[in-house]
């Protein structure tokens, strides 16, 4: 054998060995998001609004919930939900429009060509996670589930916060039977009081965070954190950023319910983040 043929014969054992770790890293994060899901269905029971306090960028969020969506749709129990996603409420009608459609490969075009994908800064809001849950959600709908997805990010005068409680108390009242299931940043959803941080060196005090603003629905927080791996945040730059190692190990989710006074109402540690990469190609 040339030593050409024998190049290309390790080009294909590397692509198919490649290929083999991505189908492992698929069905791990598949395993993991049902079973945080599993854990946040049984520990929250029928409680009306449920908020994810996420870390931006990550695939296994996102991908968690996508499957309360589906858990709380489908089955004996199953009952409407309203996802509400931190996002620009500009483009609701292009999510309406491709969550009636046949999610084709134009659908996708025309849903990521909105504001939300296309701003400069891409933190992580604005994932291939994040266009995948809005997928999910579109299959779900056309297996007959009652679910609808509400961008609550609006623009506007006054505090972020207190628009964003705004625009997404006008979504719940539009679906007043629906079971509502938040993914927004974790400080967005501290339903207790905010902790203590810090920018720059100074001392930050955040205002009234969304979750307390909408304090009569009784929200019930999930904070999340993971023990390694890496996020698509703004740290200094927009990009991939790597996580602090833990110096433990576990190979499925954990759910701690906080003590009273905390941010938020449970702790949810998951073995790691992935960072998912901007939806729309930043030629990076």
């Amino acid at each position: 054998m040339g030593k050409g043929s024998l190049a290309a014969l390790a080009a294909l054992l590397i692509g198919v060995c490649a290929q083999a770790a991505n189908a492992q890293e698929v069905r791990d994060t598949t395993r993991v998001a049902r079973e945080a899901a599993a854990l946040i269905d049984g520990a929250v029971g029928s409680r009306h609004m449920v908020m994810l306090g996420e870390f931006h960028g990550t695939v296994e969020i996102p991908a968690i919930a996508g499957e309360l969506a589906a858990r709380w749709t489908r089955g004996a129990g199953k009952q409407p939900v309203l996802l509400g996603l931190e996002a620009a409420s500009a483009d609701q009608a292009r999510v309406n429009r491709y969550l009636a459609s046949k999610g084709t490969v134009g659908d996708r075009a025309d849903l990521i060509a909105g504001a939300h994908w296309t701003e400069p800064m891409h933190d992580g809001r604005d994932s291939q996670a994040m266009a995948a849950l809005i997928e999910r959600v579109r299959a779900l709908r056309a297996g007959g589930a009652d679910v609808a997805i509400a961008m609550f990010d609006a623009p506007g005068a006054g505090e972020r916060d207190a628009r964003m409680a705004a625009s997404l108390r006008s979504s719940i009242k539009m679906h007043p039977s629906s079971r509502v299931l938040v993914l927004t940043g974790n400080v967005h959803a501290m339903t207790g009081k905010p902790r203590e941080m810090y920018n720059d060196g100074k001392l930050f005090v955040p205002p009234t965070t969304m979750a307390r603003h909408l304090a009569d629905l009784h929200p019930v927080s999930i904070e999340f954190r993971a023990l390694q791996g890496d996020a698509w945040v703004c740290q200094d730059t927009c990009g991939r950023h790597a996580l602090p190692t833990a110096s433990r190990t576990m190979t499925g989710p954990t759910l701690e319910q906080h003590d009273p006074g905390e941010s938020w109402d449970y702790l949810m540690t998951l073995p790691r983040f992935t960072a998912s990469p901007p939806a729309v190609s930043t030629g990076g």
